[in-house]
Order: structure tokens, then sequence, then C-alpha cells
């Protein structure tokens, strides 16, 4: 992984340098994604972090929404993949370069070299992208991991420095949690990401269990199908599991305030897509305002684990 990211003596310089106007800048998408960034659940973790941190999340959350949509809300796949490519070549260096004409590009600069973010976790990410600008087929658990990782696991690394941690501290966390979430995304979206001609469940476990590609496409919940969503969300439930088993002391604990956050709402989504029994394809699996509401506030008033056994323990032998 490349750790250089200090400003260089001498700026890389973009080849191919386009206009502020060009098409492949997506300027629009651009202001689209600024706006969509207030209705997202993830919005919710700035309210735990202190002014810079915050800023700087949203730095890069908004970097992560731009490329999403390029990818998901470009029609033309040969002007997405166009796209997609002008921010490869963005962070394809051991620097960023200067003279790249995008809105976020000074930001994006400024946020790397101060919070020290290795360059190729942004590549990570980039080549998740990339895979969802084709249909997708994943052959195996190998491969189910591996796009895992490019999709949240890389940008929960990137997180870290962020929040004021180390990755080489928490990066194992981020890959459990990341996991995680990517898993419950899968099985939430099952329905939207097969309008889109998009199978994230692996090739290997459909046959296993005798789950077709039209079933996936047509939504077509058989015993099978049924048995195989199950294995998928006991997974992301070890992962959940995992991560948390890996805060391990205080200091982390806090540090990662931010992403308990959104394990505390993603692990509400996960544990209400069985219990509406994996009927996804009939609805939108999401949270409640007065929901979201509760467990925030929950999560505010929680203490650190060891806090409350301790006060357990001081209640049981009586002396409360």
């Amino acid at each position: 992984m490349d750790v250089r990211t200090e400003p260089p003596e001498k700026d890389r310089i973009i080849r191919n340098p386009l206009p502020p106007e060009s098409p492949l800048l997506d300027l629009d998408g651009f202001e689209k994604a600024r706006k969509g960034i207030r209705e997202s659940t993830f919005s919710l973790s700035f309210l735990f972090l202190d002014p810079d941190a915050r800023k700087d999340l949203s730095t890069f959350y908004l970097f992560c929404r731009v490329v999403d949509d390029i990818v998901d809300e470009t029609p033309d796949r040969q002007l997405a993949g166009e796209r997609l490519a002008l921010w490869k070549e963005f962070f394809s260096g051991e620097t960023l370069p200067a003279g790249f004409p995008h809105p976020l590009a000074v930001d994006l600069r400024d946020l790397v070299h101060r919070r020290r973010i290795p360059l190729s976790l942004f590549r990570e990410i980039l080549s998740g992208m990339e895979t969802d600008l084709h249909p997708v087929r994943i052959q195996d658990i190998d491969a189910l991991r591996r796009y895992c990782y490019q999709a949240a696991g890389a940008v929960g690394r990137a997180c870290i420095p962020i929040f004021g941690g180390e990755i080489d501290e928490l990066g194992l966390y981020a890959d459990h949690l990341g996991e995680a979430f990517q898993l419950t995304n899968i099985l939430r979206d099952l329905k939207n990401d097969a309008r889109r001609n998009r199978i994230y469940l692996p090739a290997d476990r459909m046959r296993a269990y005798g789950v077709s590609e039209s079933d996936v496409l047509e939504g077509n919940l058989h015993p099978g199908f049924l048995r195989l969503l199950e294995e998928v969300w006991v997974q992301a439930d070890g992962h959940y599991q995992a991560a948390r088993a890996l805060l391990t002391d205080r200091k982390k604990w806090r540090i990662m305030r931010a992403a308990r956050v959104m394990e505390a709402l993603y692990r509400e989504i996960h544990r209400k897509i069985r219990k509406e029994r994996f009927e996804v394809y009939r609805q939108r699996i999401r949270l409640s305002p007065l929901l979201k509401g509760w467990l925030l506030f929950r999560f505010w008033t929680s203490s650190f684990p060891e806090e409350k056994k301790k006060a357990s323990s001081f209640r049981e032998d009586g002396h409360a």
C-alpha cells in the first residue's frame, strides 16, 4: 500500500487537461451528489465528529457519491467509463496532480496530504466502481470478499485517518465492518440491483442451493433461495460481531464513534431484513425517522462495554 501523500516538490500535471465545461467532469452530477449528502443515512455519523473531521469526511463522502453516481446515473455506458477513467488518472500516480478542473480536486488534494490517506485506497474504490459499469456476476466467496473490500472496506480504511486513528491499528476493524455493511446492502438491494442486471450473490453458492440467475433477476424467493439469503445474512452477522470484538480499548472505541453510529443503523437494517423474512423484492427495507432518532439517542447515551460490565457487577453485588 502506498503511503506517500505529502505535497510533492513539483506537482504532477494531469495528461490531456480538460476545459471546466467538459461533459466528462459531470458538474451537474456533482451538484446533485452534494445535495444528496443531506438525505443519506451516512451523514448522521457527521454529528459525532469535530468540525475539522466533519469537513474532511464530507469531502471524502462527496467523492464517493460522485463516482458512485457516475456508474449508476449515467445512461451512456461509454461516457460513464470515460468519466470514471478520468478519476482513475487523477489517482494513478504517487501524488495527486495539479490542474484537474473538477471542483472537488483542491479539497481532495488537501485532504489526502493533510490526513495522509494512501492513494491506493482510492484506486481500490474506483476498481469496485468499475466492476459496476457492466452486468455483475460474482463467481465465488473469494470474489465477493474482494468486491466487498473495494466497495466498503477500502472506504472504511480511508475514513480512519479522518477520525483520528491509524490504519495499521484499525484497518482490520474497517475490513470486517465494511464487509458486514456491503453484505447488508446486497441483501437489501437485490431488487434494485436486478434491475441493473447485477447479481452479487456468489454463483457457486447459488448453484449449491439451486438458485438460478432468473430467480434472482425476477425475485423468485423459493426455499433454496431463502436458505442462500440466510447464509449471507449469517455471514454478515459474523462480520458485525468480529468488528465489534476488535474495539478492545476505550481509545479505539472513541476514535471510531462515527463508524459505530453507522454500525448501529446498518445492523438494525440487517436485523429487519431477517425479521421481514427477506421480502426485499416487495418492499424497500428502511428505518423510520423515529427509529433512527431512538438509535442515535441510545448510541449517545451508551458507554464503553467494560464500564457496562462493571456497573452490572456493582449492582449484582448489592452495592448500588
